[in-house]
């Protein structure tokens, strides 16, 4: 009788291991379950800039093309090839109140890289017969070149920013859309078209890919993605003047 009952008792013992064990699996499975969804709801954090602090957004991939867009304000169909980066725009560098949005393309061939910016403005926001800076593309240079004393009053490395600023007329009219780097290292404004009209500002230019500047950044390399940030100047008495997050200009083959 008693040996009986002993095995009736080990058959028992064995029969809860094996349901803890289930139950032990089940909770597994749950936990593991619910630690994927949570993984899955948060977004990764973005890259951010090295220099700046600040987020690294969407690259502006620009398109290989044969025939090149001309620059003269007007969207001709060799745009369609490029895809359009819809770059988010926010009051400040480090600000986070959103400020509108600058709709950027970008197609290039063997010696120079073509760029689109537009965005919208219910008026072209000058005075007449005065010029003013429109905006500004601020690229980060991946090296700077050595500057002399006689230029900069010290001797050290050239800035690690160089621009394409556009400069705009009181009436909504390009006037010209120039490279700059610190040192000076060119003088003559870069092919470009576009102006203001109907509630939208529109400029077209280009730059050779290889710059005729030692302190200004080529473009040659497929394989690097060159960041830049736009930056709206608005003159706005409550706010500071709208910029982008960093993007980067990736050259497709």
């Amino acid at each position: 009788m008693s040996q009986g009952l002993g095995s009736e008792s080990r058959r028992i013992w064995k029969l809860a291991a094996a349901s803890g064990a289930i139950i032990l699996l089940l909770l597994a499975a749950a936990l593991l379950g619910w630690a994927v969804r949570q993984w899955a709801a948060t977004p990764p954090a973005p890259r951010l800039d090295p220099e700046l602090g600040v987020p690294i957004g969407e690259p502006l991939h620009s398109a290989a093309i044969d025939t090149a867009p001309v620059m003269d304000g007007i969207v001709d169909a060799k745009w369609e090839q490029a895809p359009a980066l819809n770059a988010p725009l926010h009051y400040g560098l480090h600000g986070d109140e959103p400020a509108g949005m600058v709709e950027l393309r970008s197609v290039h061939d063997d010696a120079n890289v073509y760029f689109l910016a537009r965005w919208p403005a219910e008026t072209h926001g000058g005075e007449p017969n005065v010029w003013r800076n429109l905006a500004t593309i601020h690229w980060r240079l991946t090296s700077s070149g050595e500057v002399s004393g006689e230029s900069t009053g010290s001797d050290g490395l050239a800035c690690t920013v160089g621009c394409h600023t556009a400069t705009a007329s009181g009436e909504g009219q390009l006037v010209g859309i120039r490279a700059e780097t610190i040192p000076p290292g060119l003088e003559d404004d870069l092919p470009s078209g576009g102006g203001w009209s109907a509630g939208e500002w529109l400029l077209e230019w280009s730059r050779p890919r290889i710059s005729p500047s030692p302190y200004d950044q080529d473009l040659t390399d497929p394989a690097q993605g060159y960041r830049f940030f736009v930056k709206l100047f608005l003159g706005l008495d409550d706010h500071p003047d709208p910029v982008s997050s960093v993007h980067e200009l990736r050259l497709e083959q």
